[in-house]
């Protein structure tokens, strides 16, 4: 029988890729996206697969966030920027996406048995997915130049975490995921603001760009 919560967390690992890869700002934000819709549909079936009601709450919350606030606020910025391409990465659109996905599924491999045994529920894979979007929000940090592909990494990483801890704590109090979600929208919010400043500064998001600021 087919355990629909594996297949979507590894969709979940592949719209990572995409949001990691894709050169185009809009279809990175798109991707972002579809993947937190399919976080709220992972919530969702753990909710009615095991009872987990507080994970109703985190659902509805996710999707009027993370669904639609924080995509919509980017795609806002990306349109007041006009702008439609990332500038060339760091090991470049091919490699860097390649280093990325090696080094995510070596560490995840590592460490998903970890948070398996700590884990409520014992599903190998969506922790094993869990783990892997988590690393590549903190590859996105590193490879990527783009001010833009960085706030979407730090989502990345955001949304790994929600992965997990609903995963291994769904029975944490709502204002902990109240709490964490509010967290990410200022975030993104006070990221965004200085990545239009940035762009205002240098005409571009590339951060490699801004040599002056090194000490």
């Amino acid at each position: 029988m087919i355990n629909f919560i594996d297949v979507i967390t590894v969709l979940m690992m592949g719209t990572s890729l995409m949001v990691f890869g894709l050169r185009k700002y809009k279809l990175s934000i798109y991707a972002y996206a579809l993947q937190t819709l399919l976080l709220v549909i992972v919530f969702l079936l753990l909710h009615f697969k095991y009872g987990a009601h507080e994970l109703l709450l985190w659902a509805f919350t996710a999707f009027l966030m993370k669904v639609v606030f924080v995509p919509l606020f980017l795609l806002k910025l990306v349109n007041k920027l006009s702008i439609i391409n990332e500038d060339e990465p760091v090991g470049g659109f091919f490699i860097s996406p390649v280093i990325a996905l090696s080094f995510s599924l070596a560490v995840s491999m590592m460490f998903y048995k970890v948070f398996v045994h700590f884990s409520i529920f014992k599903d190998a894979l969506p922790l094993f997915a869990a783990s892997f979007i988590f690393m590549i929000g903190i590859f996105g940090f590193i490879l990527r130049n783009s001010f833009l592909k960085q706030i979407l990494a730090y989502c990345l990483f955001e949304n790994g975490i929600h992965l997990s801890l609903a995963l291994m704590a769904y029975n944490s109090h709502e204002l902990v995921e109240i709490g964490i979600l509010t967290d990410a929208i200022f975030a993104v919010v006070i990221m965004s603001i200085l990545a239009k400043r940035f762009y205002a500064s240098y005409d571009s998001l590339d951060t490699s760009k801004a040599v002056n600021l090194r000490g």
